[in-house]
């Protein structure tokens, strides 16, 4: 298809999950669509923090992190001077977090992608964010709860959810001997497995072949788990895709608060491309995917998630019908081909 829209994207950064799958893995789908996009990552990520040997000093803390801020921006001007050569700006989340910084600067019309609670992280953060909101063109937001929040902070407002490829997280097949639960995330999200550490105790005294897997670049104490029943696999993006197929379960435990209800349920999407029933906290997105189609369980306290899980165990059989229920939907509803499909109709829509 000939290329009529030309996109440059300001991404946060090669690892993170935000530019991975909310913009850089559409690239190719989208030049197919006849929208060439440009998204090349940041030398420095947004997240990059200032070494602890430099933010435990007194005199270095203060000099170490405005040097690390002018450092970030250094290096997304290459980004925005592109900027003006394209049809459409597509900034994935703010430039730098909790700040209004070079987005008056990019060439307009500006799509602004979001994909969480960002306002809620400090009142700072929600100052930034407005300020963004009111410069963009569009917010692309990734649930409709953060859309319902943007309606009255932006011009326009399109609700679209974070694709999952199908083509990568594929069902694979089961040794058939361990029972293996799992869980995947980074280590601003493992709290939320902690805080069902006693359930997934509960259930593995209750499962004698069980094993808990956690994927992570983070790992903590989980209180009451046996370590020995527990596997570690350190995250990385050539692994997850592998070890989330060998679930036979997949959990994703989420807080009760106002955050929770921004996340767009990624981490579901996995588990369901991969054929795995989910094991859920019934929270904003979450809970709309299990109305959309039987595809997992909901849990609400412990002894749900305790007897989620032992219902999953002891009836295979009904475990694999949910799994292929959840590739079915993440097929129809959530594949890449199905989410390009929508951008290109957004970024058309506001060049």
């Amino acid at each position: 298809m000939t290329v009529d829209v030309r996109v440059e994207a300001v991404v946060s950064g090669r690892l993170a999950a935000s530019s991975r799958f909310r913009v850089m893995q559409h690239v190719d789908p989208l030049r197919a669509l006849g929208v060439d996009v440009s998204a090349r990552p940041p030398r420095i990520s947004k997240y990059a923090s200032v070494p602890s040997r430099l933010a435990r000093g007194r005199l270095t803390s203060a000099p170490a992190t405005v040097a690390l801020q002018a450092a970030k921006l250094g290096a997304r001007m290459p980004a925005l001077i592109r900027s003006w050569r394209a049809d459409v700006t597509w900034l994935e989340r703010e430039v730098l977090p909790g700040h209004l910084t070079l987005e008056p600067l990019l060439h307009r019309p500006i799509v602004f992608d979001v994909d969480d609670a960002i306002w809620l992280l400090s009142p700072g953060h929600e100052r930034a964010t407005r300020a963004v909101s009111r410069r963009a063109t569009c917010v692309v937001a990734g649930n409709d709860f953060l859309a319902d929040w943007f309606a009255s902070a932006a011009p326009a407002v399109e609700r679209v959810w974070t694709a999952i490829d199908t083509a990568r997280f594929v069902p694979r097949q089961r040794s058939g001997g361990r029972f293996v639960v799992g869980w995947t995330g980074s280590g601003s999200s493992i709290r939320y497995l902690a805080a069902i550490a006693g359930a997934v105790a509960r259930f593995l005294a209750e499962a004698p072949d069980a094993r808990l897997v956690v994927v992570s670049d983070v790992f903590v104490p989980l209180p009451g788990v046996p370590p020995e029943r527990v596997d570690l696999v350190p995250w990385s993006p050539a692994a997850e895709a592998t070890v989330i197929g060998e679930f036979d379960v997949g959990l994703m435990p989420l807080g009760r608060g106002t955050w929770a209800k921004g996340k767009c349920a990624f981490k579901m999407l996995q588990y369901l491309a991969c054929a795995v029933p989910a094991v859920v906290s019934p929270v904003g997105m979450n809970a709309q995917i299990l109305a959309m189609a039987e595809v997992g369980v909901a849990a609400d306290d412990e002894d749900g998630w305790v007897e989620a899980l032992l219902a999953l165990y002891r009836d295979r059989d009904r475990a694999g019908t949910l799994g292929r229920q959840g590739r079915a939907l993440a097929e129809r509803d959530f594949s890449v081909p199905v989410v390009a499909a929508q951008l290109a109709a957004a970024m058309r829509r506001y060049r």
